[in-house]
C-alpha cells in the first residue's frame, strides 16, 4: 500500500521492479492490465540449487518473498510473477500498475469534500474527507495521466444515511479506507 499512497501524493511516478534470486539480482520487466500486474525476468544457476528464495521488490520496497523448497538444476530460467489486486475502485490498482510499468506522467484527486487528507497506517489508505455540512453522499475520483497523452481514472462513490431528526453537523470527517 505504500506504493500506492506515494504515487496518489505525487512523490514518487514510477517505480523499478527487481527480484533477488538466491542472492542474485534481476530485472523485471512490467505489464499492467485489468489490475493484474506481470513481471518477467531472467536468471541462471550455475550450479544445481537445493531450492529457491525469491524476493520481489518495487524500488526498495519489499513486496514478496517465496520459497521453493525442492531441487533445481543449474541453467537458464524465466521468472513469471504475477500480482493481482482486489480494487473495484481501480484507484489502488491503477497507482501501482501504471507507476511500475512506468506508464504514470502525474495523479490529480478530486473529491466532493471541502478538503481531504491522505495517510498510510501499516496496510490501509484512508481519506479523511472534510466536509462543512453534513453530506448526502462522498465521492473520489483520481485521474492517471499517462505519459501517451492519455488518461487512466479510478473512483469512488457511496450514499451516506441521512442524519437523525433534530440532529445538525457543521464540520465533519468521513473516512474512506482502501485495504
Amino acid at each position: 500500500m505504500y506504493v500506492a499512497y506515494s504515487v496518489l501524493t505525487g512523490a514518487v511516478t514510477s517505480y523499478n521492479a527487481t527480484a533477488i534470486v538466491n542472492g542474485q539480482t534481476i530485472t523485471l520487466t512490467a505489464s499492467y492490465s485489468s489490475n493484474i500486474i506481470t513481471l518477467t525476468g531472467s536468471f541462471s544457476l550455475q550450479s544445481p540449487a537445493s531450492g529457491l528464495q525469491i524476493v520481489v521488490y518495487f524500488g526498495n520496497i519489499k513486496v514478496d518473498v517465496i520459497q521453493i523448497p525442492q531441487s533445481v538444476p543449474a541453467g537458464s530460467y524465466t521468472l513469471v510473477y504475477t500480482l493481482t489486486i482486489l480494487d473495484g475502485t481501480n484507484i489502488v490498482s491503477n497507482a501501482v500498475g501504471y507507476s511500475v510499468t512506468s506508464q504514470l506522467s502525474s495523479v490529480s484527486i478530486s473529491t466532493n469534500a471541502n478538503s481531504y487528507n491522505l495517510a498510510l497506517s501499516g496496510f490501509m489508505l484512508t481519506f479523511f474527507l472534510v466536509y462543512t455540512s453534513y453530506p448526502s453522499g462522498v465521492t473520489i475520483t483520481v485521474t492517471f495521466n499517462l505519459k501517451n497523452n492519455t488518461q487512466a481514472t479510478g473512483s469512488y462513490s457511496a450514499s451516506m444515511s441521512s442524519l437523525p431528526s433534530g440532529y445538525s453537523e457543521y464540520v465533519v470527517t468521513i473516512p474512506v479506507t482502501f485495504y
